[in-house]
């Protein structure tokens, strides 16, 4: 059903519900605890990391994953100009000063060759669950030469490399979100994943006000409340349960999009084999004007992000970015939510093709 929230709309349905009552009526501790431990056990199995951490939302998690990295106030750390701007603030908070760095024109992806060699700390991104080909020698490159690799993988969870390897799994630590718009949602919530049994004590301290033992007051680090809860909990899970459909759905709503818009747009290079998009993504002309054109018509759609450096609060760190620029001129996110169908795809289309006409 298309709705002018269409781009962003959460799916939900019997399943999900009937979870949160049936937990409700239980008496259960409705903080984090049993369900949200089932939760991260389901995450587990899926991406095959070794150890989840749910955690109140994408950007704490990042937030969380730069306390772990350590990043020092004025120390430089690198992050992609393609980007949401929750990828780097947290280790901006932390003092961390931002080197953005454009993206490759083939892959719209961080740019490995230009990132800098004294950044110790690196945030790679994966937007709409997209890497290069290359994406684990890079990362496995930059780890054995003393580099903390962070993945946003916000948009990532069920997209895999061309080596069937989980986004989120490569680096030191992956985030996931489970906001309303994303593959699956839990309201809020995110979720930090990582294959390093010494990270992941690190996670389980920082999120837990810097508690290191099971009982008791002490803290032994510095940590904060990012805890999640087992109500969003009993939520989630039906959500991951669906998850092998919805990856399905997303993609072959992605095929109706190129069926139907065949020759009329450019479509960002997406491996269907592989990459599971939150969004489909095209690249238009006039396309503020289709945005409106599309609005008229209640159907919600949203523009890609600008280039970071050029957001009003991140233009102190200036860099050029002109493949971002690009993008950002000419890139829209059409709706993608799973339960649309093939007429609404069609619909959306016929107004694309009057606009390019």
């Amino acid at each position: 059903m298309l709705t002018k929230n269409s781009h962003m709309n959460p799916v939900y349905g019997k399943e999900e519900i009937e979870s949160v009552y049936d937990y409700v009526n239980s008496g259960g501790w409705i903080m984090e605890h049993t369900k949200t431990r089932e939760l991260e056990s389901l995450i587990c199995d899926y991406t095959g990391a070794k150890y989840a951490h749910m955690v109140t939302s994408a950007t704490t998690g990042l937030l969380c994953a730069s306390m772990v990295a350590n990043i020092k106030p004025g120390e430089k750390f690198a992050v992609s100009a393609y980007t949401q701007a929750a990828t780097c603030n947290g280790a901006i908070l932390m003092g961390g000063v931002p080197v953005i760095v454009d993206v490759d024109p083939f892959n719209y992806c961080i740019n490995f060759d230009k990132i800098p060699s004294d950044c110790r700390v690196i945030f790679v991104s994966a937007i709409n669950g997209r890497y290069p080909k290359d994406v684990e020698e890079r990362i496995k490159s930059l780890r054995e030469s003393g580099k903390i690799v962070i993945e946003d993988s916000a948009q990532a969870l069920g997209s895999r490399t061309v080596n069937d390897v989980h986004c989120g799994t490569i680096g030191d630590m992956g985030v996931f979100s489970f906001g309303a718009p994303k593959i699956i949602t839990t309201g809020q919530g995110g979720c930090i994943i990582t294959n390093d049994e010494n990270i992941s004590k690190q996670i389980h301290a920082i999120k837990n006000f810097g508690r290191t033992v099971k009982v008791g007051e002490v803290y032994n680090v510095m940590g904060l409340n990012f805890k999640f809860t087992d109500l969003q909990a009993s939520f989630g899970i039906p959500q991951m349960k669906k998850l092998p459909f919805i990856v399905q759905h997303k993609k072959q709503l992605f095929k109706w999009y190129r069926k139907h818009l065949k020759g009329v747009v450019d479509f960002i290079p997406t491996d269907l084999d592989h990459v599971t998009p939150t969004y489909p993504e095209i690249l238009v002309s006039k396309r503020d004007k289709l945005v409106e054109e599309l609005r008229d018509e209640g159907i919600g759609c949203r523009a890609v992000y600008d280039s970071l450096c050029n957001q009003p609060f991140h233009r102190k760190w200036k860099a050029d970015t002109p493949v971002t620029d690009e993008l950002a001129s000419r890139g829209l996110h059409l709706p993608g939510q799973f339960n649309l169908r093939e007429e609404d795809v069609r619909k959306i289309a016929s107004i694309v093709k009057n606009h390019a006409a």
